[in-house]
């Protein structure tokens, strides 16, 4: 006679909750990541669960019956430049776009290393996490791993969790290549680089490094200056560029290359003639000029869509797929390098 092989329990929130003497509600509450239920209970909760081997359900959320908490997180800065950068409505209504019917309650928040929005009851569920242009911190990615909280980052990259970034060396490497195409062996180049945001404006300097030293043009450490704010540009960026006799500029983006090209005219220097200048980012600062800046082309939208589009895959299909996507940058022609 054939022997049948038992099936191991399935461990459900009824198991949980008898071995606590607490209620079912509670126990669901907890694994669906409410932060309504104390942190002490919580934790509680949760230990029990890992304990006795629970195994959330995967169950479909239809769209049209609710209402998803996603949290937005932008770098923490106190300096106001960073706000031209990109456009923070055209990143939620790309989000937007990429959940489609799923109506969204966005929750913002500075990326400033505290926790404490995790416990707090008037937060209610969190269903998912954004992190546009900054990086969570290895405690707090623990944390969301734990509650089973899907998260994406935007233009940063990780080892362990999900993202979708540019390919930002790719586009150094495209805006020194059109410099060394108009001035060849007789280019001067120099890097403008952005004090505020030291990881993001070193690597763009590494990259320029490696490149025009692969190509035999001269660029080391006396080619790059980094500047605190705006108005260090027509103090001192633009004496230092002729006093070291540079013909080609790479700004950090379009909004320190556009003060620099004002900078240039109030003194007598024209662009491109004098002095090539590129910038980066495609920002939306580029509007209030009528002359543009050669730079390259970070679409914005394009990240918000595909970071909705995860997002929605991962909480209402259940699709748990990994995502690690690098982008290919655009050029966009201007009128600064010829």
């Amino acid at each position: 006679m054939e022997k049948r092989t038992e099936l191991p329990k399935r461990i459900t929130v009824y198991d949980i909750a008898e071995e606590l003497n607490i209620s079912t509600s509670t126990v669901s509450r907890v694994l669906n990541n409410s932060s309504l239920i104390s942190d002490e209970r919580s934790r509680q909760i949760r230990d029990t669960a890992e304990k006795m081997g629970y195994r959330k359900r995967v169950i479909k959320k239809h769209i049209n019956r609710v209402i998803l908490n996603l949290h937005l997180f932008l770098p923490e800065t106190n300096n106001q430049l960073t706000h031209f950068f990109y456009n923070m409505s055209d990143l939620i209504e790309s989000i937007q776009e990429g959940f489609g019917e799923v109506r969204l309650n966005f929750i913002t928040r500075v990326n400033d290393g505290n926790l404490e929005f995790l416990e707090r009851k008037k937060t209610g569920q969190i269903d998912g996490c954004v992190f546009a242009f900054t990086s969570p911190s290895l405690k707090l990615q623990k944390e969301l791993n734990n509650r089973s909280i899907p998260y994406i980052l935007l233009n940063r990259t990780s080892k362990n969790g999900n993202f979708i970034a540019y390919d930002v060396p790719q586009g150094i490497r495209l805006l020194s290549q059109k410099m060394i195409d108009k001035k060849g062996a007789g280019l001067r180049p120099c890097y403008l680089g952005f004090e505020k945001l030291p990881a993001v404006s070193q690597e763009r300097y590494e990259t320029a490094l490696e490149f025009f030293r692969e190509k035999g043009i001269h660029f080391d450490k006396t080619s790059s200056l980094d500047i605190h704010s705006l108005d260090e540009i027509p103090s001192k960026a633009v004496q230092w560029v002729q006093e070291n006799g540079f013909n080609a500029v790479l700004a950090f983006n379009d909004l320190i290359a556009l003060s620099f090209l004002q900078a240039c005219q109030y003194s007598g220097l024209r662009i491109p003639e004098d002095i090539m200048l590129t910038g980066f980012d495609d920002s939306p600062i580029q509007n209030i000029l009528g002359r543009k800046i050669d730079t390259i082309s970070l679409s914005i939208p394009l990240l918000g869509k595909m970071a909705g589009q995860w997002l929605k895959s991962n909480i209402i299909d259940r699709d748990q797929k990994e995502l690690k996507e690098i982008l290919t940058v655009s050029y966009v022609q201007g009128q600064t390098l010829s």
